[in-house]
Order: structure tokens, then C-alpha cells, then sequence
């Protein structure tokens, strides 16, 4: 038993020493090689050997990490812009006040040009002179223009909304740094001291890599989760931003389009009343032969001083047609002339002989030229005779009161005014063999005109003042009728004030005629309107409104009114529609007196109790 134990001992001592001896002759080896390899000398030493430095491996620095901790370490311009995404939506400038521009006004504007106090004695000779073609077929020519086009050309559509950008996620590659340390085993654990102290430069790189990684990515993550919100704020921001901008987009289009649809309106407006214009000229009827008249003096050019005041009545039974137009006070205005100098025309005033030749030579003239020009637009020989009573305002110098006199009268059949060439003909000696009537000082003498205009009707009777009589409240449908008529006559004249028209009363006949007629002068929309008045407590029947349609075309008026205290039916409506013809009912009439300041009832029921008590 001893024996082997000592066997045992020797064969552990030898082991040792074999050991031994291939450390020393690895050591030695190593130092031999050393010696031999001078750049090793720095590099390695015995304990590197004995700590295996030689198996020791350094990780790269990983390139992505790098980057993201340098991300990490400056201002994050991404998530600064998605902080400050703020988009601008379309602002667009203010519409600007686009009309119409009507050409009626411009065409009539002779109507309301306020008239020269001077006269260029020039201008006298030019009054002989017709234009090629009637003024009247200017609107024709005007009719059949083109429409207009919009001023303005369509906005262009706003720009889109810029949307927020996109912002990439920040991170790098995940790695697994691990140091594997090769230790010794057995009897060698001891050398594993040497072992740790060769790696533990990988050892702390490995922490310090991990530490970096992980420190990096917490950080990127957090930073990508608030972008990520910030993203989607943006998102709705730009959500909002783009609905703001299509409501603005759509608001605008509607009130551009609002814009051109009134200008587009306003010319339709005027283009109907323009054709009815140029409908009423074309017509060979007595009316057509009035509205052609109206319409070339109302549009031919004259000289400033001749005022644009007129009236025409047309006697059929006669074929005589007057037309008192108002002339220059020869004594009220100053007489020039131009006269040509070095330094171009200059304007000076005339000496008496020039002043006495023009304002003897100025009322024959003006005379012969609206004569001349009525009688060529008689297309369908309704006239025979023709007659131009000029009247003035001139001031009376006894008294110093303005008063209103005739200047002149012409009274000529047609055939002899179509005779003269009116433009090489002596204005003087062709007013003089038609026994023509003028003024012939430059003080206006008053003349009595050859015939005068009879605005009078044998129907007509005095106004009476109903209005300013009658109790506020009172029962409109209870009243005299005659009374009503007359209530009717004011307030049309009310309603008429603004275009100087005059309302005459008829005789009353209680039957189915005139019972007022209103005198519109306004040149587009005037003319002879009649009117009927109902005072009923029952349904107006349709009659009724036939009746008032024979009277508008018995009198040649161009509109028709009727006014009642009850209502109408369907069947009187049906029959007014598509007619020149207007219905005033009770509860309209009320609203019309209201307009003016008179407060009235309508009460049937009470007005026909008093009606049937009073045997009406």
C-alpha cells in the first residue's frame, strides 16, 4: 500500500516537473523569438504570454452607432420642423366691385347733361345737319352686339397645402458585444490572473460598447415616439389647414360667381328693356312712330345748349303731330367764338353783329332740324302735317321772375319738310316760306305757337285731396267710391312722384272704363298707363280684368292697373299673366298707403253691413 502511494507521489512530482520545463521552455522560446523580431520586443512581454493577450480581439467601432450618437448630440432639425409646422392657406385679395357697366344711360345721356350757358355760333350752322341714319337705329346696332364679357379673368385654384414631412426613425444595429477570456483549467487556473489582466482592455471596450448602444437607443427611441406624435399633430393641422383652404376656395367661387351672375343680370335687365326698345321702334303703328321719335331725340347729338325737355302728342283724326321741346334763352347765354392764332384756337366772345346773326338764325334752325328729322321717321305715312312749338325759360326783366314763354312755332305739312335739303338750304328763308314763327331779339319776345299741344282730356276732372281728409284706421272698403278714385289718383302720384309723372281723375260714369291715367314721361319705362278702381267687398271676377285690358288697348296706353279693397280670383290672375297689366289687391294696397305713411284697414264684412244699412 506504501508502495503504491509512493508511486504515486513520484509519478505527481514528475509531472510537475515536466510541466515545469515546458514553461521555462515555452518562456524560453518566446523570449528567443522576441529577440529575433525587434517589433515584438514592444509588443508582448512574459505575462502577456502567460495572460494569452495574443488571442485577444478589439471590436471595430460600429459606424451606425457613431452616426446616431452624433444625430443624438446636435439640435434635431426634424423634429424642430415638425414643432414649428405652422402651413399658410390661401389668402385671397378682396373682390373687387365689378358692375355692369349700363349703355342705355350713355346712350340716353343727352337726357341729363346739364345744358351749356354758352353758345359757339359756330355750332348754329352744324343744327342743319341730319345724321346719315336715324339716332333710334343705334340701339338696334346696339341690340344686336355681342354680350359682354366679364371683366375679370377666374381666379386661379389656390396652391395645395404643403404637408409635414415624413421624419426617419433614428437607431442603429443592434449587436451582441461579448468577451470570451480563454482561462486556464486544472492545475493552470492560477495563470487565468494573467489571463483577465491582458483582456480587460476588450473587457471594458465590451461594457463601454454595450453602455454607448444602449444609452443611444433609449434615447432614439425616445426621440422617435415624440416625433412620431408630433407627426400626427402635423397631420391634423394639415387636415385642418386643407379644409380651411377648400372652404375658403369654395366661399370665394361662390361669391365670385354671385359677382358674375349680377353682372350677367344686370345686362340681361338692360338687354330686355334695350328689345323692347328696339321692338317699339320697329312697329309701324301710331305708338311705333312715338317711340322712334322719343327715342332719336333723346340719343341724337345736339350741341350742349340745346336743352332735352320735350312732349309729343299725336292727333290721329288729323295726322297732326306736335312737338313742344324747350329752345336756349337767346338772352340768358353768353355767345362765343374760336378763332384760329399762332398759338392754336383759342375761344373769345362774339361781337354784336355775330350775336345778332346767330340768335336770329338759332330757333329756325333748331326748328327745321326737329322737323325735318320727325318727318323722316313717319315709315308708314301716318302723319300730314307736323308742328315744333319751341318754349323757353327766360327771366322777365321788368320783374326778375323766371317765366316760361314760346319762342318759336313751325307748322308744315310732311311732304314739304321732306322737300328741303335741309343741309344746303338757308335755315332763315326755309323757316320763312313755311310761315315759320320766332323770337327775333336777344331779348326773348314770347311768341303764341300756330297750334298748341292739348294735354287736357274732356274726361279729366279736378283732383280732389282724399288722403289728408280721412281718419287713420279708417275702412277702406266701406268708403264713397268716388272717394276711393280719387284716393287711388293721390297715391299713384306718390308712387309716380320721382319720373314727373301726372295722374289725371276721369269723369265719374261708375261703369267699366278709364277711371285715372297716369302720364309717365320716363323715356325707357313711361308712357300712358290707365288705371281702374274697385272698391268691391266680393271676389273681383275675371271680367273685370278683361275689361281693363280692352281700355289699355282702346287708349293706346302701354300698361294697365287695377286696384281693388278685395282680391282676385285664379281665373283673373291667369288672364293678367304674360298681359301688360298689374293687380293690386286689398292687403297690396294697404302696403303701398303704409309705404307713404297712411294707416287704413280693410274690413269686408264690416263694409258690407254698412253698405247693405245704407241701401248700396
Amino acid at each position: 500500500m506504501n508502495v503504491i502511494v509512493w508511486l504515486v507521489v513520484i509519478a505527481g512530482l514528475v509531472g510537475l516537473v515536466g510541466i515545469a520545463a515546458v514553461w521555462l521552455l515555452g518562456a524560453l522560446g518566446v523570449v528567443i523569438k522576441g529577440a529575433s523580431d525587434t517589433a515584438e520586443v514592444g509588443a508582448t512581454s512574459f505575462l502577456a504570454v502567460l495572460g494569452k493577450k495574443r488571442l485577444m480581439r478589439l471590436f471595430e467601432m460600429p459606424k451606425d452607432l457613431v452616426e446616431l450618437e452624433g444625430k443624438l448630440a446636435i439640435n434635431d432639425l426634424e423634429k424642430l420642423e415638425l414643432k414649428k409646422y405652422s402651413p399658410s392657406t390661401y389668402a385671397p385679395q378682396p373682390l373687387e366691385d365689378i358692375k355692369y357697366v349700363e349703355e342705355l344711360p350713355k346712350l340716353f345721356k343727352r337726357s341729363k347733361t346739364a345744358i351749356s350757358i354758352a353758345i359757339n355760333i359756330d355750332d348754329i350752322k352744324n343744327l342743319t345737319s341730319l345724321s346719315a341714319t336715324p339716332a333710334y337705329e343705334l340701339l338696334k346696332v346696339v341690340s344686336e352686339e355681342s354680350p359682354p364679357k366679364f371683366p375679370l379673368p377666374p381666379r386661379k385654384s389656390p396652391q395645395p397645402i404643403t404637408p409635414p414631412n415624413e421624419c426617419s426613425e433614428w437607431g442603429c444595429t443592434l449587436k451582441d458585444y461579448e468577451v470570451v477570456l480563454p482561462v486556464y483549467k486544472g492545475v493552470l487556473k492560477p495563470l487565468n490572473y494573467f489571463v483577465r489582466k491582458s483582456f480587460k482592455k476588450a473587457v471594458d471596450q465590451v461594457e463601454e460598447l454595450r453602455f454607448r448602444q444602449t444609452s443611444a437607443m433609449a434615447k432614439a427611441q425616445q426621440r422617435n415616439i415624440e416625433v412620431a406624435q408630433l407627426y400626427k399633430d402635423a397631420l391634423t393641422i394639415f387636415e385642418k389647414a386643407k379644409q380651411k383652404q377648400k372652404d375658403i376656395w369654395a366661399d370665394l367661387q361662390l361669391r365670385e360667381q354671385v359677382r358674375v351672375d349680377a353682372f350677367f343680370a344686370a345686362y340681361k335687365k338692360e338687354k330686355q328693356v334695350l328689345d323692347r326698345l328696339v321692338v317699339a321702334a320697329k312697329s309701324n303703328s301710331p305708338d311705333g312712330l312715338i317711340a322712334r321719335i322719343e327715342q332719336t331725340l333723346k340719343l341724337e347729338t345736339f350741341p350742349q345748349f340745346v336743352p332735352s325737355e320735350f312732349a309729343i302728342r299725336l292727333d290721329q283724326a288729323s295726322r297732326i303731330l306736335i312737338l313742344e321741346h324747350e329752345f336756349p334763352d337767346v338772352g340768358g347765354v353768353s355767345w362765343i367764338k374760336q378763332v384760329s392764332q399762332k398759338s392754336g384756337l383759342t375761344v373769345k366772345p362774339a361781337n354784336q353783329k355775330e350775336v345778332k346773326d346767330a340768335a336770329t338764325l338759332l330757333y329756325p334752325a333748331l326748328s327745321l332740324r326737329l322737323a325735318c328729322e320727325i318727318a323722316r321717321l313717319d315709315l308708314s305715312n301716318l302723319l300730314e302735317a307736323i308742328v315744333v312749338n319751341g318754349w323757353s325759360n327766360y327771366t322777365e326783366k321788368s320783374t326778375g321772375q323766371v317765366k316760361r314763354a314760346y319762342c318759336t312755332s313751325l307748322f308744315a305739312t310732311k311732304d314739304q319738310l321732306l322737300s328741303i335739303n335741309l343741309s344746303a338750304a338757308d335755315p332763315l328763308a326755309a323757316f320763312a316760306s313755311l310761315k315759320g314763327v320766332a323770337a327775333r331779339s336777344l331779348e326773348l319776345t314770347p311768341i303764341a305757337p300756330i297750334l298748341r299741344l292739348n294735354t287736357e282730356d274732356k274726361r279729366f276732372v279736378d283732383a280732389k285731396e282724399i288722403l289728408e281728409k280721412m281718419a287713420q284706421g279708417e275702412n277702406l272698403a266701406a268708403m264713397d267710391w268716388e272717394d276711393f278714385e280719387h284716393l287711388c289718383r293721390q297715391l299713384f302720384e306718390k308712387a309716380f312722384a320721382e319720373s314727373g309723372a301726372e295722374v289725371k281723375v276721369t269723369q265719374a260714369s261708375r261703369d267699366q272704363g278709364v277711371d285715372a291715367v297716369i302720364f309717365d314721361p320716363d323715356v325707357l319705362r313711361g308712357g300712358k298707363i290707365v288705371v281702374q278702381a274697385k272698391r268691391y267687398t266680393n271676389t273681383v271676377d275675371v271680367s273685370a280684368v278683361r275689361d281693363l285690358y280692352g281700355a289699355v288697348i282702346n287708349e293706346g296706353a302701354t300698361k294697365g292697373i287695377l286696384v281693388t279693397t278685395s282680391h282676385y280670383g285664379p281665373d283673373a290672375y291667369g288672364f293678367a299673366k304674360d298681359k301688360p297689366l298689374t293687380l293690386l289687391n286689398g292687403q297690396e294696397l294697404l302696403g303701398l298707403l303704409q309705404k307713404y305713411g297712411y294707416t287704413f284697414r280693410i274690413d269686408l264684412a264690416e263694409a258690407k253691413r254698412i253698405n247693405a244699412e245704407n241701401g248700396r
